[in-house]
């Protein structure tokens, strides 16, 4: 069949939209009619060649959509649902499978590295030449054909602009603190950085009563976002340093601190705003190769942990129906999350909005038209 994708031909340049081949689903597989997707910051460090990847690539990752057929050894009675994808489906055979840490399994980063499927092929092509798929989703497109078990039922009535972001952003945020980190009720916590995942971790401290929550951001618009999705406490950091503004709403500094925009910089601030014994997150991804140095004495001596995160420990099976159940429950708020929504013909003004730093989340409607 023929499909839509933006697709990643060259490091640095804009994505260019065209039509590609897209073969049946195999052993295993189902192809997914493509609602939604959102925009993440690791799109963009594929676009800059921050994180290195075969090409050419269809982007996207956080994908929201119907399945529409089935390959073989796939029940016939999915056709039809309403599905989130996730790029981190779990082989079920991998030491880190076995040991519960489906995040890590070894076969889905092999897909990322790769950008193959399963069976070590693709099902995009363009005038018979392959195109990789991006993670095992590849959702910047009209279609797409994944694994099974990457396809996480959700209910139906869901805004897929909405859902689309439980496969990455808001399962990662809201996770890092509820499962990683595992926030209790009165701890006090503080994020680095209010864009889409930063948002989803206060949303996640609010959903486990974390008190106070302090929100630390240098543009106005996301500080203010922050407080309506359950910050109690905004910091500007271009008023000063930080990490001393939380010490002095926080004496002696938080329990838990979220980085997350991937900056050692931040990083090192957010470290500097934790308390004796408490817990530094480290949720945002740099370029690959980029070092943090920390003080080794304050680790040692005041029982610091920091702690690094992929899609926030979640096991993705389980979590996005938990999310998904919330988001119907209306106890997650995406709705205000979402800043800005284009049509897939508009991809890298859409991308743009994201690079500028300004937008919340940025999803791409992929349900009507180009």
């Amino acid at each position: 069949m023929k499909t839509t994708a933006a697709v990643l031909a060259e490091i640095g340049r804009p994505l260019e939209v065209v039509e590609l081949d897209l073969a049946p689903p195999r052993e295993g597989e189902v192809l997914v009619r493509l609602l939604a997707s959102g925009i993440c910051h690791s799109d963009l460090s594929l676009i800059d060649g921050a994180w290195p990847v075969p090409l050419p690539m269809v982007l996207g990752h956080e994908g929201a959509g119907v399945i529409e057929a089935v390959g073989p050894g796939v029940a016939g009675s999915r056709l039809g649902e309403r599905v989130v994808l996730t790029f981190t489906p779990p082989c079920g055979r991998c030491r880190f499978c076995l040991a519960g840490r489906v995040n890590l399994c070894t076969e889905a980063a092999a897909g990322f590295e790769t950008g193959l499927l399963r069976d070590g092929t693709t099902r995009l092509s363009r005038g018979g030449e392959r195109v990789y798929h991006l993670a095992l989703v590849s959702s910047f497109a009209r279609h797409a054909v994944v694994p099974a078990n990457a396809a996480i039922r959700v209910p139906a009535e869901l805004d897929p602009t909405l859902s689309c972001l439980l496969g990455c952003g808001v399962l990662t945020g809201v996770m890092a603190v509820t499962a990683l980190a595992g926030v209790r009720p009165a701890d006090s916590v503080a994020v680095f950085g209010c864009g889409g995942v930063g948002l989803s971790a206060i949303q996640g401290a609010r959903l486990v009563s974390a008190q106070p929550i302090v929100a630390v951001d240098p543009i106005p618009a996301k500080r203010e976002l922050a407080l309506r999705l359950g910050a109690t406490h905004a910091v500007d950091p271009l008023a000063g340093d930080p990490a001393g503004a939380i010490r002095e709403l926080l004496p002696g500094g938080a329990d838990y601190v979220f980085e997350a925009i991937g900056k050692p910089a931040v990083a090192a601030q957010a470290f500097a705003a934790t308390a004796t014994g408490g817990v530094t997150v480290l949720i945002g991804q740099p370029p690959v190769g980029v070092k943090a140095a920390f003080p080794v004495y304050d680790l040692t001596q005041f029982e610091h942990t920091i702690l690094g995160t992929h899609i926030g420990g979640a096991n993705p099976t389980l979590d996005i129906p938990r999310l998904a159940a919330l988001l119907a429950a209306g106890k997650l708020d995406l709705t205000s999350l979402v800043t800005h929504r284009f049509r897939l013909h508009d991809i890298n003004e859409a991308i743009a909005v994201v690079a500028s730093g300004q937008a919340g989340r940025v999803v791409v409607d992929l349900a009507d038209g180009y």
